[in-house]
């Protein structure tokens, strides 16, 4: 990075990770599309949560993080409804003294984090006792409600990049029963290996008692072992093997079992020296270590998230003699009004009472403009309240028939069916070819003898050893996981990566997705902004920091950027908070030189272009500035780069056709496959008119389900709303798309490593089955050759996937190929 470039004014530790290229909050890379101007960030999430550290003094959080780790998310304020339930539950009132809840937690990373938010609790008066438990995402804590808002602790935690909620994690049940398992095994064989030395080394039947001892001893150690970790694949096995499918755990299980029986056979018929009880010892061993990698690190991107896949995660507030009491959505029923704060979401439809609001569909129906409503009027089910104020609304049905509770259900996908791997069919080949290798080789040794036989046939069964799919195979999934969730790509089902290398087709919601959710200025508003005289500016900076639209936040935000001008008058006294808001209109504000107003054109009293925004003084205009959607900077470069690896592209999105257009010309979509104006259902229902399993789904509203649940796979960014990340394949942080092509591309990289593995496995047990045939091969050198292959392979293997040799988790499309 050119040192020209830097703001010579930036702290010395900015211009190190501006000349590095690093993201100074997370590590990650800048990108292609960083501009100085926004600091030595990748994202305004880390810089909005740098920030907040060091104003609350909180900087060793950066003497305790990892080198890198994922982005910062930008959370919308969170809703408090279940912490009051939960509250309730243990009568504080009839109660005194601290109380004490599990919670479960999400966006914790690192020890850093534990430490973070230690802190911010030691700070609270409220606080009494914290423990945090980072592997499942879980929290204890106990709080003095007497002495401080334990909503407001949350809240503020929030702020950085943490939220948590009620207790619904199941906890890691299947990687902790693995892990002990594979504690039994490893202990086993580390107990059967010192035995077994000691054959190796010279103990003979002469040596007394202690030469059959040791192999009793050794005999029911990999009994041990066989019980404790054989489970596991030979369930697997017989799943496949009733679907008529000869999957991984097939080998592996035969390898086993055939080992332990001519092991045993070998001991009881030949003595301790014919039975080889260390090999399949470390052989279960190594296998359970592959397999608890694999699920290891899928249920730790599961606990990134909280637990809120469907409708018993909402909560509303139902209004019971004017109190509003927090209750389960899913107790809601027609005829109860209903308390909306701001930022809650409507679970049924309901008629809005008393006064007017302002609410956002975009979850429901794509659409991103706000939608003004009067009193008397429908607001549809999953509106959320954009207003600064609450409203009361009466429901119109009970929850269950609410179409809310439609798109909340989740219902069977792809990867709850069994869907064998390409590697998967391999292994029906290898076991065939193993077999065949054994019985040659006890056919063509019987004649020597029954001995000779047995330990021809035993050095192919130990020296054929499948490592290459059963340890280095899951290795290389930990690896290719492990760069994905440090860039911030979090991966939730297992089959991902074998299905994403049949996706040929990539639908995108717009809404969201493709957007910040946030409107930009063109360039001639900005100048039009600019060229305001001081009086003009001051007025608009007046007005807009004082309202939460999304028009205001956008001009409140470019003005910020402008330098104020010193000579203008500040607006002050009584005149300046008398600011009125129309909801879907404007604001306007009235001072001693004239009436200002901000809004659209029927509203500001000037005549504007459709869609544009006018800010005016007397009627008169001052400014007319058009504002529309901010896309994520990466968008068009990255939907040109999928277009340029032969993926085709679409636009799904229930917003207006015409926006859908505007979106499609920026990103370089063609026309025929921009679509807008969709329902949930009809959306859908175009992912399946394409009448092919080679799609996935990028969305990031409720409107998305049921295409989720259409497409092979699926992926969203909405880590701060429920259900979708639940049915997503992997959902990603940060403020572009890059993670759409660094989830595929990581595919191909898995299969191209695997691949290669698998070359060099089987140019291994070709040349060791040959050998062994020829009779060169005694057990005990096959004992010694299996793991020194599978060393070579595990090592090869986390070379090519570790650290910066990882080219496709550049934020550079130019620097990884398809």
């Amino acid at each position: 990075m050119a040192s020209s470039t830097l703001d010579r004014d930036w702290p010395e530790d900015w211009q190190r990770a501006a000349k590095r290229g690093e993201c100074l909050h997370c590590g990650n890379g800048l990108g292609r599309f960083w501009s100085p101007q926004e600091g030595p960030f990748c994202c305004r999430g880390c810089r909005g949560v740098y920030e907040m550290i060091h104003q609350e003094n909180l900087d060793r959080f950066y003497d305790l993080k990892p080198a890198s780790h994922s982005p910062a998310p930008t959370l919308r304020s969170g809703n408090f409804d279940w912490l009051d339930r939960l509250l309730a539950e243990q009568d504080v009132a009839q109660n005194p003294g601290p109380v004490r809840l599990d919670l479960d937690i999400q966006g914790v990373h690192c020890a850093a984090c534990v430490w973070l938010i230690e802190e911010l609790f030691k700070r609270e008066p409220g606080g009494v006792q914290l423990r945090i438990n980072p592997a499942v995402g879980k929290v204890e804590l106990a709080w003095d409600t007497s002495r401080g808002d334990l909503g407001g602790f949350l809240a503020e935690i929030e702020k950085f990049g943490y939220r948590l909620g009620p207790p619904r994690k199941g906890g890691r049940r299947q990687s902790r029963a693995l892990l002990m398992r594979m504690a039994v095994a490893i202990a086993m064989a580390l107990n059967v290996m010192m035995f077994s030395l000691s054959y190796y080394f010279g103990l003979a039947p002469g040596d007394g008692a202690l030469y059959g001892f040791f192999g009793w001893l050794s005999l029911g150690m990999a009994t041990v072992a066989l019980a404790a970790g054989g489970g596991v694949f030979f369930r697997g096995a017989l799943a496949g093997l009733r679907r008529r499918v000869l999957h991984l755990d097939v080998p592996i299980s035969l390898g086993m079992t055939l080992a332990y029986a001519g092991s045993v056979w070998g001991f009881l018929t030949g003595g301790p020296e014919l039975a080889y009880f260390d090999s399949l010892t470390v052989f279960i061993a190594l296998m359970l270590v592959g397999r608890w990698a694999q699920e290891h690190i899928l249920e730790r991107n599961r606990n990134s998230l909280l637990d809120a896949s469907g409708a018993e995660s909402l909560t509303v507030k139902r209004l019971a003699g004017g109190t509003p009491e927090p209750v389960a959505a899913t107790s809601v029923r027609q005829g109860d009004e209903l308390w909306i704060a701001p930022g809650d979401l409507l679970p049924v439809a309901a008629i809005l009472m008393r006064r007017a609001a302002e609410v956002s569909l975009d979850w429901i129906t794509g659409e991103s403009d706000r939608v003004p409503f009067r009193p008397g009027e429908t607001i549809p089910a999953g509106a959320f309240n954009l207003a600064d104020h609450g409203f009361a609304a009466t429901a119109r049905e009970d929850f269950a028939d609410s179409r809310l509770q439609d798109l909340l259900t989740t219902t069977s996908l792809a990867d709850e069916e069994f869907r064998p791997r390409w590697w998967h069919r391999i292994a029906g080949w290898y076991v065939t070819a193993v077999l065949t290798a054994a019985a040659i080789g006890f056919a063509a040794w019987i004649g020597a003898g029954l001995t000779p036989a047995l330990k021809v046939t035993i050095s192919i069964l130990v020296v054929t050893c499948p490592c290459a799919l059963g340890l280095a195979t899951p290795l290389a999934e930990e690896l290719v996981h492990g760069a994905l969730r440090r860039s911030g790509v979090f991966l939730r089902k297992p089959g991902f990566l074998e299905k994403a290398l049949d996706v040929r087709l990539i639908l995108l919601d717009k809404t969201g997705t493709l957007t910040m959710g946030e409107l930009a200025p063109d360039e001639d508003s900005r100048a039009a902004l600019a060229a305001l005289d001081g009086r003009a500016r001051a007025v608009l900076r007046h007005m807009t920091a004082r309202s939460n639209h999304p028009t205001s936040r956008c001009l409140a935000r470019t003005l910020r950027e402008l330098p104020p001008d010193a000579a203008a008058d500040r607006i002050a006294g009584p005149a300046g908070e008398d600011l009125t808001e129309t909801p879907g209109a404007g604001l306007a504000l009235v001072l001693p030189d004239g009436e200002w107003r901000l809004g659209r054109a029927d509203f500001a009293g000037a005549g504007a272009g459709p869609g544009r925004t006018l800010f005016t003084r007397d009627g008169a205009t001052v400014a007319d500035l058009a504002l529309s959607e901010e896309f994520k900077l990466d968008a068009a470069d990255e939907v040109a780069c999928l277009h340029d690896r032969g993926y085709e592209v679409y636009l799904l999105s229930g917003d207006a056709q015409a926006k859908v257009d505007v979106a499609a010309t920026e990103l370089g979509v063609p026309a025929a496959r921009a679509v807008g104006g969709l329902t949930p259902e009809a959306k859908a229902a175009r992912v399946r008119t394409l009448d092919r399993r080679d799609t996935l789904m990028v969305g990031d509203g409720l409107n998305d389900s049921p295409s989720f649940e259409a497409a092979l796979c699926a992926a969203t960014p909405a880590v701060d709303r429920p259900v979708l990340p639940g049915k997503a394949d992997f959902f990603f942080l940060g403020d572009g798309i890059a993670a759409i092509r660094r989830s595929l591309q990581a595919a191909h990289v898995l299969r191209r490593v695997v691949r290669d593995n698998l070359a060099l496995a089987v140019a291994y047990n070709v040349a060791a089955v040959a050998l062994c045939l020829a009779g060169l091969v005694t057990p005990v050198v096959a004992a010694i050759i299996m793991p020194v292959s599978s060393v070579a392979v595990v090592s090869l293997t986390a070379l090519r996937l570790s650290g910066r040799r990882l080219a496709w988790i550049s934020s550079s499309p130019s620097s990884s190929s398809a």
